[in-house]
């Protein structure tokens, strides 16, 4: 070898040397820690070093997820063993070298428990087995326990393999599951060989409990066989006993006790049968013979009072029924708590009541429409509020007499009675006859009357000129006149011969006044009529053009002497003739507010020297202060009515027809005085004006010269 690979081999084996020396002294170098599990059935968590806990849950090789480092301990231990399982760590702990631990085993295995308990009552050798095997001899009552533990989560049956000689040993608690600690509590009780005791019921219905030696309790509720639970030892007595009776029925016992000889007892006889109570109760007011009967057969036969009872008894639960068979002569007796059911003791409450035969008095109302009280013999009162039969509430006895008379009249009438009286016969009075006539009166009412709208009640006064007293007096409103209410309160009730009393109306809208407006109540003979008109801020209405407006006549005159004009000149569009639709300025004949502003337009002032100006120049009313204009001179169809000369449209209000007719409306009517209107006269407009004189029935209109002078009676419209 040449001196240049010499020297290449040495540099190489130096590094090498230097490269495997640093590796030995690296810090950091870790291994895993593991092993295996076997036997495992459930789940371990394994821990190391009291930290990375492993859950596993099979058999088989397992390894912690973090490393530990070379030269550290490891310690693997169990952390939660597996349920029923006792998992137990060997070569579990050490130091980590220069590779991974894989050594670590955990073994794990079944935790197990003994099965025991108590023996008691043996005399003799009994052989019990647990699940099948494991058998154990037992000669002595006291503690025992299998030999073979069972594992935890498993069941145990222990039974008995070999009974002991004369005895029979039963087994409680035998079996179950396998718990967290040993079974101890199997008890094993052994008796001396006995025999059972029983035998049959009978006519059983409800519930019977049975007693054997004063215990063993049997509760029996149907017919047919039944034993004790408890055998009763050979030589040993035995005594069957009633501990409760059946409800509503008595159990006897048979062949009831004896001694216990070889073989079971089954000829204890039950027999069960209901018990029975007696019917009867108590007789009162008997003068002869009655025959009573039970449940329609059992009869007895009473010709005295006091107590009785029926001579077959009800049984339990069923149920009784007593009734008259045979009444006794001239008497009616009538049975009460007569019928029920038959409970646990005797029936003693049945009343029988007797009273001599009587009978009913009644009739027919006719005509009635109040209330009358009738009364027989002067004491049977009766109030009766409506036509149609009565009868008095008491009988009278056969032989009596009976009166019957009106104790009180209804109010505004007066009632009669036939064939009131009488001796009573074998049967009921029907016959009584009430006839009931109304008391009529008559009245007056005052002449008309106002309703303010949106003010104080308007008032008629009703006067009662008859001599009864008038019933629930009211006036007959018109059916349009839904604004006005009326209080009659006062009136229900009017006295005789000169009362009086008030009817009051309200209203919150005006109506064109009407009169024929009946006033009447329950028993007035020809009801009278009167007049109602209204009035809005004191002035009465004539027209109701709009829904929120009313026109009104003034209370009084403005003159009764003025001109229509100074002059004669025809101002345009404002006769009879006249309508706006044929291009006129008014509608002459109806429309006084707008002849008015026509005539105040051209005449101007001063207005003291027409009819138009005076109610122009009105700047205050009852209102208060009002601008001028706001009252004006009414033309001559709302003044006048259809059928005078003006040729007024039939059906217009106006202040004749609905006022002034009616007694409303302060108009003077002297047969001397008239009224200019607004409208000129259509024939003659420059020279004549139409005038309205009002006369009782007979009210007429003319043309008439405008320098005249007549009266003057304003109008306007209002708003409510």
């Amino acid at each position: 070898m040449n001196r240049d690979l010499r020297s290449l081999m040495v540099f190489l084996v130096a590094n090498v040397a230097f490269a495997i020396s640093g590796c030995g002294s690296d810090s950091t170098a870790s291994q895993t820690v593991g092993g295996t599990v076997s036997g495992l059935n459930g789940t371990v968590t394994l821990t190391d070093d009291g930290a990375d806990a492993l859950a596993v849950s099979a058999s088989g090789r397992f390894t912690f997820s973090t490393p530990v480092a070379q030269g550290n301990p490891y310690a693997v231990a169990v952390q939660t063993q597996p349920g029923g399982q006792t998992c137990v760590v060997s070569r579990g702990s050490g130091t980590v070298g220069t590779a991974n631990i894989t050594n670590v085993l955990v073994a794990c295995s079944a935790v197990t428990r003994t099965i025991g308990g108590t023996v008691s009552g043996l005399n003799g050798t009994v052989t019990l087995k647990n699940n099948g095997g494991d058998a154990k001899a037992i000669s002595s009552d006291g503690a025992f326990t299998f030999a073979t533990p069972v594992a935890q989560g498993s069941n145990y049956a222990v039974v008995i393999q070999t009974q002991p000689t004369g005895q029979t040993c039963g087994v409680t608690n035998g079996t179950g599951p396998v718990g967290d600690a040993n079974v101890t509590n199997v008890a094993i009780t052994c008796l001396t060989n006995g025999h059972t005791v029983g035998g049959t019921i009978s006519g059983l219905t409800g519930t019977v409990v049975l007693e054997d030696n004063g215990g063993d309790a049997r509760t029996i509720s149907t017919d047919g066989p039944f034993t004790f639970a408890t055998p009763i030892l050979d030589g040993k007595t035995y005594a069957v006993t009633v501990h409760t009776q059946p409800v509503g029925q008595t159990c006897s016992v048979g062949h009831a006790s004896g001694p216990m000889g070889t073989a079971n007892i089954t000829n204890v006889a039950v027999v069960c049968s209901a018990n029975s109570y007696t019917v009867g109760g108590a007789v009162s007011g008997l003068t002869g013979t009655v025959v009573l009967q039970n449940n329609g057969a059992d009869s007895q036969s009473i010709s005295s009072n006091g107590t009785f009872t029926f001579a077959t008894s009800v049984a339990h639960g069923g149920s009784y029924a007593v009734t008259v068979q045979t009444q006794p002569a001239t008497q009616t007796c009538t049975v009460g708590n007569g019928t029920g059911p038959v409970g646990a003791a005797n029936i003693t409450n049945v009343t029988v009541t007797c009273a001599v035969n009587s009978y009913t008095v009644g009739g027919t109302v006719s005509g009635l429409s109040g209330t009358v009280v009738l009364q027989n013999n002067g004491a049977d009162s009766q109030s009766i509020s409506a036509n149609g039969s009565f009868t008095f509430a008491t009988p009278i006895a056969e032989g009596s007499t009976y009166n019957a008379t009106v104790l009180t009249q209804p109010a505004a009438q007066t009632c009669t009675v036939t064939n009131g009286s009488g001796a009573m016969g074998g049967s009921n009075v029907t016959n009584v006859g009430v006839t009931c006539s109304a008391n009529t009166t008559t009245i007056s009412v005052s002449a008309n009357g106002t309703i303010p709208v949106n003010a104080a009640a308007g008032t008629v006064t009703v006067t009662n000129t008859g001599v009864s007293t008038a019933l629930n007096v009211a006036a007959s409103l018109p059916g349009g006149w839904t604004g006005v209410t009326q209080d009659a309160s006062n009136c229900t009730a009017v006295a005789a011969n000169g009362g009086t009393c008030t009817l009051s109306f309200t209203s919150t809208t005006p109506y064109v006044a009407q009169a024929g407006i009946s006033v009447s109540g329950d028993n007035i003979a020809s009801p009278p009529t009167t007049a109602l008109a209204f009035s809005v801020n004191g002035y009465q209405v004539f027209a109701v053009p709009t829904a929120s407006t009313a026109l009104v006549v003034g209370s009084s005159d403005v003159s009764s002497s003025a001109q229509w004009s100074v002059d004669t000149f025809d101002i345009f569009g404002i006769a009879e003739t006249n309508t706006v639709a044929a291009g006129a300025a008014c509608n002459g004949a109806t429309d006084g507010a707008c002849d008015s502003a026509a005539i105040e337009a051209h005449y101007a002032t001063p207005y003291t020297n027409y009819a138009a100006g005076r109610c122009y120049q009105i700047t205050s009313d009852n209102t208060g202060t009002v601008s001028v204009g706001t009252w004006y001179l009414p033309a001559i169809c709302e003044l006048a009515s259809a059928g005078q000369e003006a040729s007024c449209p039939t059906g217009l209000p106006n202040v004749d027809s609905n006022l002034f007719q009616l007694g409303f409306g302060n108009i003077t009517s002297n047969g001397t005085q008239a009224y200019w209107s607004s409208t000129e006269a259509a024939s003659d407009a420059t020279i004549g004006a139409w005038i309205q004189a009002f006369g009782s029935g007979n009210s007429a209109q003319t043309r008439y010269y405008k320098e005249n002078t007549w009266g003057v009676r304003c109008a306007r419209e209002v708003s409510y």
